[in-house]
């Protein structure tokens, strides 16, 4: 069912469509030994119409990795860096280039319209390397005329401190209203977060951390009732700490 890079959601029957969201944690774009590795050819591989990075890095504060993802998959990027790459929370052994300092946080690619960009102060975790955390929710207007908001976020890893981010987040994206989706790593096992998100669902379910031996889900696709899933995975492991996840999600007819 996959498209051409580029080519955007799909009209079923000339009124229903379907939109592909993909989500991958970077990892700064090294492996865990700190060496380098294809997240270029990885986030390209997953063909996304909107696509949410975490640990997007841009060293010396010039364009990054993510830049050269949306050249190449034809979209426009959204960033939110979220700290300096001088912060504790980078990879071990990760080698600084000499020069300005860089900075590290929240990429969203999409090839659709956008109609808004809100970012939502998610606060601090105690314990957390990071100040403030942010969501960063991109509104963007479908080829039906619909209207579907999709919010990067990468919540704290602090034990049970990513929930109250959760929670404002997904309060923040029902005030907007219409369909909508939170995308990204949660840093919490989905049963934990389903009582936080009411009224959402997981699109993807499977593990994807530790990606070399994964044993938990931390990152996913919370939908709302205004989709149904077409299709789900969890993807190999391409090189990052995390396994990337991606869905294929279908409006539905009677949706708003």
């Amino acid at each position: 069912m996959d498209q051409p890079a580029g080519t955007g959601p799909r009209l079923l029957g000339g009124a229903v469509e379907t939109l592909r969201i993909a989500s991958f944690n970077t990892h700064w774009g090294v492996t865990l030994a700190a060496r380098p590795f294809d997240v270029v050819g990885a986030s390209v591989a997953l063909n996304p119409d909107v696509l949410v990075l975490q640990e997007s890095w841009r060293p010396n504060a010039q364009p990054g990795y993510a830049s050269e993802i949306a050249q190449r998959l034809g979209m426009t990027l959204h960033e939110l860096p979220m700290m300096s790459d001088l912060n504790s929370a980078r990879p071990r052994g990760l080698a600084l280039p000499p020069g300005e300092v860089g900075d590290c946080g929240l990429a969203v690619l999409t090839s659709l319209p956008v109609i808004d960009r809100i970012n939502i102060n998610l606060g601090h975790a105690p314990g957390d390397a990071i100040k403030d955390r942010f969501g960063l929710a991109l509104t963007i207007a479908l080829p039906s005329g619909a209207r579907a908001t999709i919010a990067g976020v990468h919540a704290s890893h602090r034990l049970w401190g990513s929930l109250p981010q959760l929670r404002r987040l997904h309060n923040a994206i029902n005030e907007i209203g219409g369909p909508s989706a939170i995308v990204g790593d949660c840093n919490m096992w989905g049963p934990a977060i389903a009582p936080v998100l009411r009224g959402r669902r997981r699109a993807v379910k499977g593990r994807t951390w530790p990606a070399s031996r994964p044993h938990s889900q931390i990152d996913h696709i919370w939908i709302d009732r205004s989709w149904r899933v077409v299709s789900a995975s969890v993807e190999p492991n391409v090189g990052s700490d995390h396994r990337p996840i991606k869905a294929e999600i279908q409006l539905r007819e009677d949706s708003p």
